[in-house]
């Protein structure tokens, strides 16, 4: 299968596939098995630029699944929950797979990338779609409790045809998942492509402040009041991209709109909203794309996530309650001060290149599951951190423990 890298000026120096050259891999043979074609709708153009950054670097095949006829397409089988309906009731298979594969098959490994657990319910309808794959390993980007009580069956098949399984949120555990096969089952962020997000000069970042997720009262107003009243620009929604249907047009613009954007609004999410758990506060998908958009962070930030100190703190996020009641001034300093919003932004940008970009994920993920990780991958993570040394600077070694200090003696033995 030819493979086609997306070009970016952003990209120079790193490893890509020449389009249309065949690359024999140098590690373990990798499949991908991807759910674009099925689900054609716009915001899940993060998840297929980490399957095209995974494609390329590991060299992977690509499976599609397909609808199995025209017939599927029009009403009422148009409908999602429809076709899964069908699938599951095994009356009839809705989908198909579209073999790519070029290495001979099964592959070694096996990667199936899902937004949620509905997402990844269509693989119920597929039979033996696991024997692709001799390892199969699976991300989930959110799993929420009441999901898992309704899909059963798909739980139950996770856990019989899945070697892997890493979920992007942290609660609620999935220890429970583990079985005779599923023997890896583990916590690692969202899968981002960094590089998907354009890199801007100072004098380009029009916008003061993005906010595309919900509108927190408190916050809002005391960023109209501050746009207001400085002539600035406060990005509350995503202006048309409701109305944009494809998922590529729709990426680049949000991936343009952040990168042209000296704030980002990152606020904690909750997938999980029963009572019990409302201190439970994790860090979402907003957070990771400010990062990569080279934006500072400011927001209701779930500090006591994991997830927000081993990924987000080095970007020195700002705090901002949700229900403020005024500007908090550090805030206030970013918005006011260009250079201090810049400054902000490429410690973002640094820690998102460094940590953040799914060549670290699917990093975590082969070495949590046991699978070598590729050339193609090293390469890739050398080349971000490059990129990372040449907006701020290499990064400091982590300094030397200091010795303990000696007891002092016993005054009875003195």
């Amino acid at each position: 299968m030819p493979l086609h890298p997306s070009a970016r000026p952003s990209d120079a120096g790193l490893p890509l596939v020449v389009p249309g050259e065949v690359v024999e891999p140098n590690g373990p043979s990798v499949a991908i098995l991807t759910l674009r074609e099925v689900r054609p709708i716009a915001d899940y153009g993060g998840l297929h630029e980490a399957e095209d950054v995974l494609r390329d670097t590991l060299a992977a095949g690509m499976y599609r699944v397909m609808l199995a006829s025209p017939r599927f397409a029009r009403p009422p089988f148009h409908l999602p929950w429809m076709r899964r309906a069908l699938g599951a009731t095994r009356l009839a298979h809705p989908y198909r797979i579209e073999h790519h594969q070029r290495f001979g098959e099964p592959a070694d490994v096996l990667i199936v990338l899902v937004s949620d657990l509905t997402d990844a319910s269509v693989l119920v309808g597929l039979p033996e779609w696991h024997e692709l794959g001799r390892q199969v390993v699976m991300h989930i980007g959110v799993v929420t409790e009441h999901e898992i009580r309704h899909y059963p069956e798909l739980i139950a098949m996770l856990r019989r045809r899945v070697d892997a399984l890493f979920a992007g949120s942290e609660f609620p555990p999935l220890g429970f998942m583990h079985s005779e096969r599923l023997h890896t089952v583990g916590v690692v962020p969202p899968l981002l492509d960094v590089l998907a997000f354009p890199t801007k000069d100072p004098a380009e970042r029009s916008i003061d402040v993005f906010s595309p997720g919900a509108e927190p009262p408190g916050q809002h107003q005391l960023l109209r009041q501050w746009a207001a009243n400085n002539d600035g620009q406060y990005q509350q929604d995503v202006g048309q991209l409701g109305a944009v249907t494809s998922v590529e047009q729709h990426r680049r613009i949000f991936t343009n709109m952040a990168s042209r954007s000296r704030v980002f609004l990152t606020n904690f999410d909750q997938f999980n909203r029963r009572r019990r758990d409302r201190r439970h506060r994790e860090v979402g998908s907003r957070f990771y794309e400010a990062m990569a958009a080279g934006c500072a962070l400011a927001g209701d930030l779930p500090t006591s996530s994991r997830q927000f100190g081993e990924y987000v703190a080095d970007a020195h996020p700002l705090q901002f309650p949700l229900h403020s009641e005024r500007l908090p001034a550090e805030v206030a300093a970013a918005l006011g001060d260009p250079e201090e919003s810049q400054r902000l932004g490429n410690a973002a940008r640094a820690a998102a290149l460094r940590g953040n970009d799914v060549a670290h994920r699917w990093q975590a993920m082969a070495e949590a599951a046991g699978i070598p990780v590729s050339d193609g991958i090293t390469q890739r993570i050398s080349a971000l951190d490059e990129l990372a040394d040449q907006l701020v600077g290499p990064s400091s070694p982590a300094p030397e423990p200091e010795p303990a200090p000696k007891p002092e003696p016993d005054s009875a033995e003195a």
